[in-house]
């Protein structure tokens, strides 16, 4: 288990529990499901299958604020601050996105306000730390061994970002966890989707 997080949290045989408890979830009211993860454990694989199988869901992935290479901290301030806040509100959000390949903001993109019935996959590392975990009425870990995880990165992209995965281990160990997962997911065994070149995704 990641220290990153609380321990606790039942541990999901398999994503078919996983998505059973989103279901179910759901059906309670849930609106906001975190997905986090160190990157490479298969949080972006989780989060689309999710999205095929839960009705009403949609995903924010919050690698699309992360400021770069070193603005974690920062990508996920503008995401709880731009969308969750104002989506818990009732009202649309939005915020500044990052272009990867280009190494600077994408522009602002906007994310329309929560319908009944519907789900808000938050999907990325940090998603149940702070500031975004307050907002989490469903949390989700994935959970893999780090030689699985950097393998997954190293196959998934064209190029060998190693001095960049030991940068962003530090940022990913330095978020603050207060909130315990509902539901811990080992993901060794599973495929790894292909991720958006250049980024920490997944």
């Amino acid at each position: 288990m990641s220290a990153l997080h609380p321990p606790g949290g039942a541990t999901a045989a398999h994503r078919d529990a996983v998505v059973s408890a989103v279901l179910a979830a759901r059906e309670l009211g849930a609106a906001m499901v975190m997905v986090d993860g160190r990157s490479g454990s298969g949080k972006t694989e989780l989060a689309a299958v999710l999205a095929e199988m839960v009705p009403g869901s949609r995903v924010l992935h919050l690698e699309d604020a992360y400021r770069g290479w070193f603005g974690l901290a920062e990508g996920l301030e503008e995401i709880a601050t731009g969308v969750l806040v104002p989506l818990a509100e009732g009202r649309w959000g939005s915020y500044e996105s990052w272009d990867w390949e280009a190494d600077e903001p994408g522009g602002r993109r906007v994310v329309e306000p929560l319908h009944p019935g519907g789900v808000l996959l938050v999907e990325g590392c940090g998603a149940l730390a702070e500031p975004c975990a307050p907002f989490a009425d469903l949390g989700i870990w994935c959970e893999a061994p780090e030689h699985v995880r950097r393998a997954r990165a190293s196959t998934r992209d064209p190029y060998d970002w190693s001095e960049q995965w030991e940068s962003w281990a530090r940022q990913e160990e330095a978020l603050t966890y207060s909130r315990t997962p509902d539901l811990v997911l080992h993901t060794a065994h599973t495929a790894h989707p292909s991720d958006t070149p250049g980024s920490p995704n997944s």
